[in-house]
């Protein structure tokens, strides 16, 4: 218990083996991982200055002045002088000239003859022969049956079974009907015109013809020629006689 005066209790056992332990083991190893931290911050700063500002100043001037002279050395002098120029122009080539001319021409003249000659002739002329020509025979005969059978003779059927027989029957039929339509045109209108003509309209027509001839045609003719007539010629006479011919 507490006392009057502030007085605090009496420290135990075992705060003080706890206290004991931490200053024996915790507080070494806080220490231990306090300066490998610092350690690690030195390294690091370490790597970084050396990286910065040594290796790559180094690695820049090495660049700079060694790897890129020899690069455009070895690009520009050594591989379009040396490799390029030399090598290719004066080596490789006539080489490559001189395989093509007397090795890969002569090689590919006579694969080809011998190919064409000795295998791809005789391939062909006996795939002619013996494969597409008798596949060609069989199937234009198989298409002549099937049209044959198929096409030509239904319609030829059709033609003399149906539709010949049904035009001969059209035909007779529209024969027929003709004979029946002009005996009935001729019975019904035809012979009656005529009939109309022969007994009313002609008899009609010749007795108006005799009344225009009697009143209009005879005195145009009789006033023509008793009157108009004379006059014209008096008419001429009198502008003979004054004007002159």
């Amino acid at each position: 218990m507490s006392t009057q005066g502030g007085s605090s209790d009496p420290t135990s056992p075992g705060q003080w083996i706890a206290r004991a332990i931490a200053v024996v083991i915790l507080i070494p190893l806080r220490l231990v991982w306090e300066a490998m931290k610092l350690l690690g911050r030195v390294l690091v700063a370490v790597l970084v200055f050396f990286l910065e500002y040594l290796l790559a100043p180094l690695c820049g001037l090495v660049w700079h002045w060694v790897i890129r002279p020899a690069w455009y050395f070895l690009k520009n002098i050594l591989w379009d002088l040396v490799l390029h120029q030399v090598l290719w122009g004066l080596v490789l080539t006539p080489l490559f000239a001189l395989i093509l001319d007397f090795v890969l021409r002569p090689l590919r003249r006579a694969v080809e003859e011998w190919l064409w000659r000795r295998v791809l002739r005789p391939a062909a002329s006996w795939l002619w022969r013996r494969v597409v020509r008798p596949v060609a025979k069989f199937v234009a005969g198989m298409c002549w049956l099937i049209f044959d059978y198929l096409v030509y003779r239904p319609l030829r059927a059709l033609w003399r079974w149906v539709l010949l027989p049904l035009w001969r029957a059209l035909r007779a039929t529209l024969r027929f009907g003709w004979r029946i339509a002009t005996i009935v045109v001729g019975v019904l209108v035809v012979a009656p015109c005529a009939f109309v003509y022969r007994t009313i309209l002609r008899p009609v027509f010749g007795a108006l013809a005799i009344v225009w001839d009697v009143l209009v045609t005879r005195p145009v003719r009789w006033t023509y020629r008793t009157i108009v007539a004379p006059m014209n010629r008096w008419a001429a006479d009198i502008v003979s006689t004054v004007f002159g011919r």
